[in-house]
């Protein structure tokens, strides 16, 4: 499975690099005037063997964007709102086997707005892991970056800083967006049933996206900022099984009015045994004085 959206993945990359022009890239359906223009710049290098890197980095940011609602552009000299500069480095990590190393990821993402001063940044860093026997070091480190909250929402984070928030608060707002696009997706179209080239790739935002969902709402647990407490509600009522557990247990890490009675809800609502459970667990561990 894991080849197989490896190598769908490089096909839809080639095919996106072949087919873009080096212009500006608008949001499918939008308004190229009504939209901030992003000058995107990505610097990219590599340890592997003739400075070659498979994953398409540069492409998947341009998606991301373009999914969050920007004009993105390749051209410095076009006019723009806001410059957004990632400096992705691969280096080389431990020895796995003869000739077979890990490879260490880090991605520093920066946004500039050419007529504010300072600007916002995050730093993303993965490593393979070393204590199972990886066959495949390069995918599976390449699954973890997909999968970090940070990354995967990327765009919609870019979104959230451009409406002046911080970056917990846009991975707030980002997490939001993805569970409202969950629970209340339009209902189908007969343009839907036509057969699409993009039908031939697997759907990998849609692959990625409950790991990074489960990700993030780790990641708000870890915060323990607590604008997160009303998602983190809802994403206990309403999201798939995993999540609602995930949810729950990130809970116990807030200390807010509302956490007890929302933990109570679960418990006295929730028709699945293990949420259910979890949640009296948190529940008494919480009341505890």
């Amino acid at each position: 499975m894991r080849r197989a959206l490896w190598i769908a993945l490089g096909c839809l990359v080639v095919t996106l690099g072949l087919s873009t022009p080096a212009g500006a890239d608008h949001p499918r359906g939008r308004s190229a005037a009504a939209e901030p223009v992003i000058y995107l710049d990505v610097q990219a290098s590599t340890w592997r063997p003739r400075g070659r890197i498979s994953f398409g980095i540069e492409p998947i940011l341009r998606m991301k964007l373009i999914s969050a609602g920007f004009v993105v552009t390749r051209d410095s000299e076009q006019q723009h709102d806001l410059i957004v500069r990632v400096v992705y480095r691969e280096e080389r990590g431990e020895p796995i086997a003869v000739n077979l190393y890990g490879t260490h990821i880090s991605c520093r993402i920066l946004l500039d707005r050419p007529q504010q001063e300072g600007g916002q940044s995050i730093s993303i860093h993965e490593s393979p892991s070393y204590r199972d026997l990886v066959t495949a070091p390069y995918v599976e480190v390449v699954e973890k970056l997909e999968t970090n909250p940070y990354f995967y929402f990327f765009g919609h984070i870019v979104r959230g800083w451009h409406r002046d928030l911080d970056t917990t608060g846009a991975l707030i707002q980002a997490l939001e967006h993805q569970l409202n696009q969950e629970l209340y997706r339009p209902p189908p179209t007969p343009m839907d049933t036509l057969v699409s080239p993009a039908e031939t790739f697997p759907d990998l935002e849609a692959h990625f996206g409950p790991a990074a969902q489960l990700n993030a709402v780790e990641e708000l647990a870890r915060l323990k900022d607590p604008r997160a407490v009303e998602l983190l509600e809802r994403l206990m009522m309403q999201a798939e099984r995993s999540t609602r557990l995930r949810a729950v247990y990130a809970m116990e890490h807030f200390d807010t009015p509302t956490v007890r009675p929302a933990l109570l809800r679960v418990v006295n609502s929730e028709n699945d045994n293990g949420v259910r459970q979890a949640a009296a667990t948190v529940l008494s561990r919480i009341s505890k004085p």
